[in-house]
């Protein structure tokens, strides 16, 4: 991360085979692993849900998992594909201080620290306090310019090495300008300047906080067994999203004339909340001639969201070859007059309670067997309204949410076995074949156009690969691997109803990925990866048919295989990574240098495969020289991304903002280039 200077997880899982960011500049825990959406991220073993919509920060990450197959079974709602865990940094028992200040292009400013150390009073404390601050416009025009800051202070106390709690704390802000995207006019996205915006100088801002605290506590039996507890509680208590976005109100959202766009104002308010914990039993022992690592535990999770939306009356068409802006009034003006529009209200509360059980044997130091099994019990309910009783559709979030109380479905109960099952066999110490099997339980999050719970999603998985090790500190992998889900949550066009979802029949994803990073030399490292992936809908539910109103409607186009034998969205066939880097220097110091190419062949930009994103090449290096002056180590770094320029999509946002995938593709940010000086002592 340091090196490609990845300063969000969305670059940062750039470096991961088969995962794709559905994500614009503004909000980002939208990802595609292995074909399949995945909106729950964990921090350290724990989900922290959707507390945090805006853009995730790396300055207080340590690394970044992306766990596959059985590798997931100690977390709740995995998808079989995997998912994505961020463990932050730690308190180290030496002092270390260091300060970032970047710049670079579109005004952009940056500065991070990272501070850690023990307590020299008292024995076995330590601390650690990272953090950034970032200011930045934007090469859209009135889209994704802004400001964030993360704040996240870590302190440890071991006063054995048999005893350690560790608890953490983190602060995220971040105001910025939505960004929706460019519309597609026929098959692909029109063809406009990438930096042309459709929103206008009196956007607000958008404005995320959240607030985060978590603990661990470890304590040791004895020299073989481990009791482990963790908690985390997360809230985000401000969601606030004015803006003036696209409609879809043709079938091909642009008008007929090939060129007007219409766009209305919409205001999105939400809140939420999250509380999860966990406790692990951990030992070693030697049974019918193995070695045996096994792990019991319980989990619990428990989210909370309320949702707000509302939109004004009147549209505020732009020609998008030759836009006029400032027809839309102020923004006060639209707030005054709101109260005539349409108003929704959802409030989602969650819960899920896991026991999961595992063992990994080692036979003969050369065969490994790992099994386990979860067992979940999950239930959701939801409240909606769009009946004000309040007299002249005035909002009023207290009365409104009373109403949405009271209109709360039934709660949904589901429960569900996850069995997972891997087994690696070491054919060289330096090479091993490994399969894995591994059945998958989710609760999806929303409600169906008649505001009841969905169902929950389920998966099957099967992997085979090699492993190897060619050199030291080099690795490799080679995965193939096939999942079958069902269950899986998209928008219900066929209703009236922003929000409401169905669940589609049955998709399936299969591939190869490889990868491979470490060093190839004491001088050269490489990190490379590529996926082939094929994921389609195998199985459908009658209906996803265009009407001349934009909406999908079986009721119009007759019953049946709408979306069978379709590719799933933003999943190129092709897409991989290769970056080198090279050091002249020892022990750190000196020159360092490196480059790659990052590419993704063409991929449908919504599930009914109306318009595609075309494939893209780009071309990133950096170069560092880092020294030493009077004992503190000084770095400066310049980091070149896009070198080549090449004007591409990064996927389309189907998520955030609401609105159908044809107006909403993701431009890339064109050549770009960072400086940075960063000081150690």
């Amino acid at each position: 991360m340091i090196d490609q200077n990845n300063t969000t997880v969305q670059e940062a899982l750039e470096n991961v085979p088969g995962v794709r960011s559905n994500n614009n500049e503004v909000e980002g825990y939208n990802f595609k692993i292995r074909g399949f959406q995945s909106l729950n991220i964990y921090r350290n073993n724990l989900s922290f849900g959707n507390v945090n919509p805006g853009i995730l920060d790396t300055a207080n990450l340590e690394r970044i998992e992306v766990l596959k197959g059985p590798a997931s079974v100690l977390f709740g709602r995995a998808e079989p594909g995997g998912l994505i865990n961020l463990v932050t940094k730690q308190p180290l028992d030496r002092a270390r201080y260091v300060v970032d200040q970047q710049f670079g292009s579109f005004s952009w400013y940056r500065t991070q620290w990272d501070f850690t150390s023990p307590v020299a009073e008292v024995p076995g404390l330590a601390y650690r306090l990272s953090g950034a601050y970032q200011n930045n416009g934007s090469f859209r025009g009135y889209s994704g310019g802004g400001e964030r800051v993360i704040v996240a202070p870590v302190v440890s106390y071991r006063p054995s090495a048999w005893t350690e709690l560790t608890l953490e704390g983190q602060y995220s802000g971040q105001k910025a300008q939505s960004d929706v995207g460019i519309p597609t006019i026929g098959p692909r996205p029109a063809p406009v300047p990438l930096s042309r915006s459709f929103q206008e100088a009196n956007d607000p801002r958008d404005r995320f906080e959240n607030y985060l605290i978590s603990y661990k506590f470890r304590q040791n039996l004895n020299e073989d067994w481990k009791v482990t507890n963790r908690f985390l509680y997360a809230a985000a208590p401000i969601f606030d999203k004015p803006n003036i976005t696209p409609l879809c109100v043709t079938p091909m959202c642009i008008d007929t004339d090939g060129r007007t766009l219409q766009r209305i104002g919409q205001y999105q308010f939400a809140s939420a909340r999250t509380f999860s914990t966990n406790i692990d039993l951990e030992g070693k022992f030697e049974a019918l001639g193995g070695k045996h690592t096994f792990l019991m535990g319980l989990d619990y999770l428990n989210t909370y969201y309320d949702y707000y939306f509302a939109n004004g009356a009147a549209l505020y068409p732009i020609d998008i070859f030759s836009p006029i802006y400032g027809t839309v009034p102020s923004f006060a003006y639209f707030d005054s007059q709101i109260g005539s529009g349409f108003k929704f209200h959802s409030s989602v509360l969650a819960r899920q309670k896991g026991l999961y059980v595992q063992d990994y044997v080692t036979w003969f130091d050369r065969l490994h067997v790992l099994v386990g099994v979860r067992y979940d019990v999950a239930d959701q309910t939801i409240g909606t309204s769009s009946s004000f009783e309040n007299g002249g559709g005035v909002y009023d979030a207290s009365k409104d949410l009373a109403i949405a109380s009271r209109l709360r479905s039934p709660t949904a109960i589901d429960r569900g076995w996850s069995p997972r099952a891997g087994v690696v066999y070491d054919i060289l110490p330096q090479v091993s074949i490994y399969g894995s099997y591994s059945r998958s339980f989710g609760q999806n999050n929303g409600f169906t156009a008649d505001k009841q719970p969905l169902g929950p999603q389920r998966g099957l998985q099967w992997e085979v690969g090699l492993k190897a090790e060619p050199l030291p500190g080099l690795s490799a992998t080679l995965a193939i691997f096939q999942i079958t889900k069902s269950g899986v949550p998209t928008r219900d066009l066929a209703s009236l109803a922003s929000m409401a979802q169905k669940l589609a029949g049955l998709q399936r994803s299969r591939g190869i990925e490889f990868d491979v990073i470490g060093r190839i030399t004491d001088r050269m490292t490489i990190v490379g990866n590529y996926a082939l992936i094929d994921a389609k809908v195998i199985a459908d539910n009658p209906v996803n048919r265009l009407n001349p109103f934009g909406f999908y409607d079986s009721t119009i186009f007759g019953e049946g295989g709408g979306l069978l034998g379709n590719h799933l969205d933003n999943v190129p066939r092709h897409s991989g990574k290769i970056f080198l880097t090279y050091a002249f220097g020892d022990n750190g110091l000196g020159l360092r240098v490196g480059g790659g190419v990052t590419a993704s062949t063409r991929a449908w930009g919504d599930i009914q495969n109306t318009f595609v994103l075309p494939g893209w090449a780009r071309l990133d290096a950096f170069a560092s020289y880092a020294t030493l002056v009077e004992g503190y180590k000084l770095t400066a770094q310049l980091n070149l991304k896009n070198i080549n320029n090449a004007q591409y999509f990064t996927g389309v946002d189907d998520f955030f903002n609401y609105n159908v995938p044809p107006l909403n593709a993701i431009p890339a940010n064109p050549f770009t280039a960072t400086g940075q000086i960063r000081v150690e002592f």
